[in-house]
C-alpha cells in the first residue's frame, strides 16, 4: 500500500499486509492515522483503526502525529493520499504568489474605458461635463451607439464579419468600437455593459476635486477591500469597485466571444487607425483580469497580521489626470505602542504612492501621533524636491489650522517603489 502527498510529492510506501479492513477501502474515503515513531531511515510507524503498519516515506512525520489520508486507489497496491492541513498564513502565502504576477493597476483598464467613451460637448471622454451631484452608482453618458442599442433589443449573434466591415471608416476608433458592441450584443446587455463602464468611470477622483478627506475615504469604502464581508451582510454596495469589475468581466467575455466569431482579418490600414475590436476586447479582458489581481492583492496585504497590534490597508486611488488616468497608491496604518509615560497611543500613518507627468514619481508619508503631525515626502527628480521643499510652509500652515501640531516635515530626493509589495516574504528560504 501506497500514500502519495499531493502538496510536496512525497510517497509513502506500506508493507502489503492482507487485512479485512485495508481491502474494504473505497476511492474517496477519509481515514484517521497515528504516528507511533518518527521518521527514521525513511521508515515510520502508523496505526490506522486498530492496525499497526510499517512505512518508507520522505516527509518528516514526527511521533504522535495526526494524519487525515484519502483513498485515492483501493487495491493492488492500495494507494492513500496524505491531507495536509494548511494554515490561514500559507493560504495566504500562496494566493498572493499567484495574484502577484497577475496584476495591473486599475487605472491601465480605467484608461481603455476611457477610450471606448465619447467625448460630450466641451468635454473629454469618459468624463462628463460636470459632476452632478448624484449617487457614485449612477452611470455616466456612455455611447449613443449603446444606448440605441438598449432599446433597439437586437437579438444575440445579430452581428456579422459584414456589419462590422461596414461601420463608416471615417469614424473615430471609439465611434467604431461604440457601434461594434451594438451590433454585437443584445439591446439590453449592451445596456448593462454602458452601466457598469459608467459606475467604473465614476469611482475616479476627476480633474478639479481634489483627494480630501472625504474622498479617500469613500474610495476606501469603495476600493474592493471589503466586498466578501459586505456580501455576507448583504449590504454590498453596487459602486464597489471589485463588485464592478467582476460585473464587466462577465460582460466583456460573451462580447469578445461574438467578436471573434464574426472576425475577418483586420487591414493594417484599420490597425493603423486603432480599429481592431477583437485584439482591444481582448486586451480590455485582460486588464480586467489585471484589475482584479491587484485588488485580491490589496485584500490579501490588508489581513490582520500576526502583531495585533497593527493593522495595514492598502489600495488604490484611481485619479484622473489630463486625458488619461493614474492612481495613488494608498497604504494606512494604525499602530499601538507604548508611550514615553507608559500610556499606550495610537499612531497613525498614511503612505501615497504616485507618479505623474512632469513631476515624477512621489512617495509621501505622514504620520499622525496623538495631536502631532510629521510628514517627509520623497521625489526621484531634483526639481520636484525641491518644489516640494519650498511648499512645506504652507503644508504646516494647513496643519496648524486644522488644529494640529507640526511635527518634522521634509521633503527629499531619493528613490521610491510604486510597485505594490507584500507586507512579508513570500519565499521560504528555508526550502
Amino acid at each position: 500500500m501506497e500514500i502519495s502527498n499531493s502538496i510536496t510529492g512525497y510517497r509513502i510506501s506500506l508493507e502489503r499486509i492482507r487485512n479485512t479492513l485495508l481491502e474494504s477501502l473505497r476511492v474517496g474515503q477519509i481515514l484517521q492515522a497515528r504516528a507511533l515513531t518518527s521518521t527514521q531511515n525513511s521508515q515510520v510507524r502508523l496505526r490506522i483503526g486498530k492496525l499497526d503498519i510499517l512505512a518508507r516515506t520522505q516527509a518528516g512525520i514526527s511521533a504522535g502525529d495526526n494524519l487525515t489520508l484519502q483513498v485515492i486507489k483501493a487495491a493492488n497496491p492500495l494507494q492513500l493520499k496524505l491531507i495536509q492541513e494548511i494554515s490561514s498564513h500559507q493560504l495566504q502565502t500562496e494566493a498572493m504568489r499567484v495574484a502577484l504576477p497577475q496584476q495591473t493597476p486599475v487605472s491601465h483598464l480605467i484608461k481603455q474605458l476611457i477610450a471606448l467613451t465619447p467625448a460630450p460637448p466641451g468635454g473629454q471622454p469618459g468624463l462628463p461635463p460636470t459632476r452632478q451631484p448624484t449617487p457614485v452608482s449612477q452611470p455616466l453618458p456612455l455611447p449613443t451607439a449603446m444606448d440605441r442599442a438598449a432599446t433597439e433589443a437586437k437579438p444575440a449573434g445579430a452581428a456579422t464579419a459584414d456589419t462590422l466591415r461596414s461601420l463608416p471608416s471615417t469614424q473615430s476608433a471609439g465611434s467604431r468600437l461604440q457601434s461594434a458592441i451594438a451590433n454585437l450584443l443584445p439591446g439590453e446587455d449592451a445596456a448593462r455593459l454602458s452601466q457598469t463602464v459608467g459606475r467604473i468611470l465614476n469611482l475616479q477622483i476627476l480633474p478639479g476635486e481634489n483627494p480630501i478627506a472625504e474622498n479617500i475615504r469613500l474610495a476606501f469604502a469603495r476600493s474592493g477591500l471589503f466586498l466578501e464581508s459586505a456580501l455576507a451582510t448583504g449590504s454590498a454596495p453596487p459602486d464597489d469597485m471589485k463588485r464592478s469589475i467582476l460585473e464587466l468581466l462577465l460582460q466583456l467575455r460573451p462580447l469578445l466571444a461574438a467578436a471573434q466569431s464574426a472576425h475577418q482579418p483586420v487591414s493594417s490600414q484599420a490597425i493603423e487607425r486603432g480599429f481592431d475590436p477583437v485584439g482591444f476586447f481582448t486586451e480590455l479582458v485582460s486588464h480586467a483580469e489585471g484589475s482584479l489581481a491587484r485588488i485580491l492583492f490589496n485584500q490579501l496585504s490588508s489581513l490582520p497580521g500576526d502583531n495585533a497590534n497593527q493593522q495595514i490597508w492598502q489600495f488604490e486611488l484611481p485619479y484622473r489626470h489630463n486625458e488619461s488616468c493614474d492612481s495613488f497608491r494608498v497604504q494606512i496604518e494604525r499602530e499601538t505602542k507604548q508611550g514615553k509615560k507608559g500610556i499606550q497611543e495610537t499612531l497613525w500613518s498614511v503612505g501615497l504612492d504616485f507618479e505623474l507627468e512632469p513631476i515624477g514619481p512621489i512617495h509621501a508619508r505622514l504620520v499622525l501621533t496623538g495631536e502631532e503631525i510629521s510628514s517627509r515626502f520623497t521625489a526621484e527628480y531634483a526639481e520636484t524636491a525641491r518644489l516640494l521643499e519650498e511648499a512645506l510652509p504652507h503644508l504646516a500652515n494647513a496643519f496648524s489650522r486644522a488644529g494640529l501640531k507640526v511635527g518634522t516635515l521634509s521633503a527629499v530626493r531619493g528613490t521610491t517603489e510604486n510597485a505594490p509589495r507584500p507586507r512579508f516574504p513570500l519565499l521560504d528560504e528555508r526550502a
